[in-house]
């Protein structure tokens, strides 16, 4: 199903699509690439229910460097230097409900719950300092991520490929960036934020195109993110998080009746944010980039086991991501 999980959800979603589906008959799950195959309908049959539990666990780190001087020789530096290395690691566990308005029509409810671990070294800026100052810090904690939902609809059934759009809205309820204090001696967050803090809305557009053994697909989607008033420095300021452009394409390959596995890329472009209406002079577009791998096992008539593996492309990108779904149908 199209969904999110995070910052690189989107990417898997693309991923998922093929691979955890419902036909148009009540009867008749389809739960792999080969039922895709075989039937037409990919959403929810009206009336049936479904919820899909997921754990994903997401790692990032960072390394940087930090020079405010200038160079005498190629090998000295006169200034000073500040050098962090950064460890992130991110849990999330949701809980989706779907149903079947029509068989053709599907809507999603995803309640997340967000852990999250931060580790940070920083050496301070100084001048001249031959002492090995480095501040370690540790924080962690969780809480209720950003609730969702969703509606998608399934255009046609008689003709491939099928083409399948969608529009969610994420709330803000998580705790937001701008509610946590920052600690200024290392410049990292007092405690850690479960959500984005912003509304936003993402409409998107799915193509499948089953081709026996497979099953390729294809996503392109827009997230816009809603401008709100929040607190920096203790003045209030309009900020409005950059929108996102994603596309992304795979393959599902059908290994037997009940064995599947995918392979897929992604891209995401993330524009500017702005502070008041004005972008920040030093800010630039990100560019987030990763591969996936994913493997499906029909577990029974109505339940799978599904695992996908993520690795981050680029700098901005996460470095590794593992999520596992078991979706069930009622």
């Amino acid at each position: 199903m199209l969904r999110k999980t995070g910052l690189a959800g989107w990417a898997a979603a693309a991923l998922w699509l093929p691979l955890t589906v419902a036909s148009e008959e009540n009867d008749n799950i389809a739960l792999t690439v080969n039922d895709v195959i075989e039937q037409t309908g990919v959403l929810s049959p009206k009336g049936q229910w479904s919820l899909d539990t997921s754990l994903t666990y997401t790692q990032n780190s960072s390394n940087k460097v930090s020079v405010v001087g200038y160079t005498v020789l190629p090998t000295l530096i006169v200034g000073r230097i500040e050098v962090s290395d950064a460890d992130r690691v991110t849990m999330t566990l949701g809980l989706t409900a779907r149903y079947g308005l029509t068989n053709a029509t599907e809507l999603e409810f995803r309640l997340p719950y967000v852990y999250r671990n931060d580790q940070v070294a920083v050496r301070p800026i100084q001048d001249g300092s031959q002492d090995n100052n480095v501040i370690n810090t540790t924080t962690s904690g969780g809480g209720l991520g950003d609730l969702e939902l969703a509606v998608r609809h399934q255009f046609n059934f008689d003709t491939t490929p099928y083409w399948i759009g969608g529009l969610r809205v994420k709330s803000n309820t998580g705790r937001s960036p701008y509610d946590v204090s920052i600690d200024t001696a290392t410049n990292t967050l007092n405690d850690v934020p479960t959500g984005s803090g912003f509304w936003s809305v993402e409409p998107s557009l799915t193509m499948l195109y089953p081709s026996d053994p497979a099953v390729l697909f294809a996503s392109v989607g827009y997230i816009y993110n809603f401008e709100d008033s929040v607190s920096i420095d203790s003045t209030s300021a309009n900020v409005a998080l950059g929108d996102t452009i994603s596309i992304g394409a795979g393959m599902g390959f059908a290994v037997n009746p009940d064995l599947s596995f995918s392979l897929g890329i992604s891209h995401k472009t993330i524009l500017k944010s702005t502070v008041n209406g004005q972008s920040a002079d030093d800010a630039k577009l990100l560019q987030l980039d990763s591969f996936t791998f994913g493997i499906n096992h029909r577990l029974n008539e109505r339940s799978s086991l599904n695992i996908s593996a993520q690795a981050g492309l680029t700098e901005d990108t996460p470095d590794f991501q593992l999520t596992l779904r078991v979706p069930y149908y009622f």
